[in-house]
């Protein structure tokens, strides 16, 4: 092995880490590759060796959204626990960040291949967690769903469009109350009356709904 082909992997390594702590600082739209050159301190010319940018980019984000999904599903053991912290963080504003980069990705994802790829494997991922989650408790008999993996598909898109709420100027809409319409909205899904998973933040309103 070469001394060079033992460099390859820490330099595209290290383009990568640059793009994701640049995609954190200023969006996806904003970011460039001369910010992520310099962050990386290396020039165009070794950055275009090793990428394209829209699948720098991409895949970045997608290394970055990952270790975001693995860490909002990370397991305890105890489904009711689980999915009361997957309601409870899912609107806090140490998250607010990722809600942007996640909008702007999915739109992004209309015109750029590579990141509409990476968008569609990250939120399959998500959603896989969630179903997997609300499967655990399926069996556990802490509740009674019908079709979890289409609770998981409804529940994510909920969460996707409060969480645009949330960001819109225009909004009535604070982090608590999305929380409740979230937590509302899995109550629904459950046939079984008596399960847990809905509670521990403020009720919402019939009108509301």
């Amino acid at each position: 092995m070469t001394a060079s082909t033992e460099q390859e992997p820490s330099r595209r390594d290290k383009l990568v880490e640059a793009t994701v702590a640049i995609i954190l600082e200023v969006g996806l739209r904003a970011a460039k590759t001369r910010f992520v050159t310099e962050r990386a301190g290396v020039g165009t010319g070794l950055l275009n060796h090793y990428f394209r940018w829209p699948e720098l980019r991409a895949l970045a984000w997608a290394q970055l959204f990952t270790a975001v999904t693995q860490d909002q599903f990370a397991g305890s053991g105890d489904p009711q626990e689980d999915l009361d912290r997957y309601f409870s963080t899912a609107f806090t504003q140490e998250v607010r960040r990722y809600w942007q980069l996640w909008i702007e990705a999915s739109d992004l994802a209309a015109s750029d291949g590579p990141m509409n790829a990476a968008f569609r494997r990250v939120s399959a991922q998500s959603r896989n967690r969630l179903r997997d989650l609300l499967r655990a408790g399926c069996v556990q008999g802490l509740w009674d769903l019908p079709a979890p993996d289409a609770t998981a598909l409804r529940l994510g898109a909920m969460h996707d469009g409060l969480a645009g709420l949330l960001l819109s100027p225009v909004a009535e809409l604070d982090p608590a109350r999305a929380e409740a319409h979230l937590r509302k909205a899995f109550a629904l899904e459950c046939q079984n009356p008596r399960s847990r998973a809905g509670q521990g933040t403020p009720s919402v309103p019939d009108q509301s709904c």
